[in-house]
């Protein structure tokens, strides 16, 4: 018995969208990236700041995470927009080479803006008439992977729809599925709970490196590693680890198989942990740039917030907020708090719009069109440092972009 239908892909994944992909390699190309897309229905701009000029760990980050986006499951076909001819078909390649079907188009080549935008949407067309007439077939929740997020956390978020989350990632992972974890600032003080949850040895100092990394640049900026916002403090949070214990509840109880770097695909299945920034919008970047599928949202306070290529479902747990900012909400569990059902009821209801969802259901993020992407910068002056001091155990490393 199928979960859900959605659209088989050549490397093997399954897609809950079939959308067109138009993503541009540099911000200077995004113009042209959303007037092509907005040519051709069912398409999707990928558009993001900087893109030239970066280097090192800095550019293969930027470029990681628009080829993920590229080769997204949810993506039938890829455009890749560029200034020129290089960084467009090295995007291109990198987007190929998980067998997605690409084009790219570079301005320089095409006589200016107006003359690539004309060329884009004839491209596109051609794209979508081959590549998105795929009907959906039978899939199963094994096909998934999850990626999990809070944002606007208040004191009932640990509670309520932070351990909603934690019930569903538990059935996605037993039925074969995989859930990714981000947000390393936001498990500083609960770390060890989540190492303790480690496969294997290995696994669990991955998970506190990457803690110790993001405190030791906290250190080398100077500042106080304390991720509490104005709207978590007026929500009731009190402390950093208190914010971290309630964080981690999205994750369920499963053993930690893996930890993966920013917008890295899992190659496991099961609950994957990924060392991304905490903020809302940057760590949903990553976590589609991973190939998540859809994203688990929990909102205390409110953050309506989504991603244009992984539908994301917004989740709240507070009465207030599940009233007040209900245009943002896809499903409520604040009768928790209330007594009206218990967590195992409220992950019921979750896992119902999530299969509703995976047949095509829309989520309010994408009816509103409240998306974003934003790429996180990497400081290669203090990568640098780290690998020169042996501050940390292990730190992955890149090869510097000529």
């Amino acid at each position: 018995m199928s979960d859900f239908f959605g659209y088989r892909r050549a490397d093997g994944s399954v897609g809950i969208r079939n959308y067109l992909a138009v993503v541009s390699a540099m911000d200077n190309a995004n113009p042209v990236a959303r007037r092509i897309a907005a040519g051709v229905a069912g398409s999707v701009a990928i558009t993001a700041a900087y893109g030239r000029g970066q280097l090192a760990e800095d550019l293969e980050q930027h470029d990681r995470t628009l080829g993920g986006y590229g080769a997204h499951p949810n993506v039938a076909a890829t455009l890749v927009v560029s200034l020129e001819p290089k960084s467009a078909q090295a995007l291109a390649d990198r987007i190929a080479a998980r067998g997605k079907p690409v084009e790219w188009l570079a301005i320089q080549k095409s006589g200016g803006t107006v003359n690539a935008t004309a060329k884009g949407i004839s491209i596109l067309a051609k794209l979508a008439q081959r590549f998105t007439t795929a009907p959906r077939e039978p899939a199963s929740l094994a096909d998934l992977v999850i990626g999990l997020e809070c944002g606007g956390s208040d004191a009932l978020s640990g509670m309520t729809g932070n351990s909603t989350l934690g019930r569903v990632s538990d059935r996605i992972v037993a039925a074969g599925g995989t859930v990714i974890l981000s947000e390393t600032e936001e498990i500083i003080g609960a770390e060890h709970l989540l190492a303790a949850r480690a496969a294997h040895p290995d696994v669990a100092a991955a998970l506190i490196d990457s803690v110790r990394r993001a405190e030791a640049y906290a250190d080398y900026l100077g500042l106080n590693m304390a991720p509490l916002g104005g709207d978590n403090i007026s929500g009731g949070l009190t402390t950093t680890e208190e914010k971290s214990l309630g964080a981690i509840r999205k994750a369920g109880t499963t053993p930690l198989v893996d930890v993966i770097g920013y917008g890295e695909r899992p190659t496991k299945k099961g609950f994957v942990f990924m060392d991304a920034p905490a903020p809302g919008t940057e760590n949903i970047t990553a976590l589609g740039a991973s190939g998540a599928q859809m994203l688990l949202f929990n909102t205390g306070v409110g953050n309506p917030i989504g991603n244009a290529v992984s539908p994301t479902i917004k989740v709240t747990g507070s009465p207030g907020t599940a009233d007040y900012f209900a245009d943002n909400i896809d499903v409520d569990v604040s009768g928790i708090v209330r007594g009206e059902f218990d967590l195992d009821t409220a992950a019921d209801r979750l896992l119902k719009t999530l299969c509703a969802v995976a047949n095509g259901t829309p989520t309010t993020s994408e009816r509103l069109g409240d998306t974003e992407l934003t790429i996180s910068r990497v400081d290669i002056g203090f990568l640098r440092r780290v690998w020169r001091d042996g501050a940390l155990a292990q730190t992955q490393r890149v090869k510097v972009h000529q």
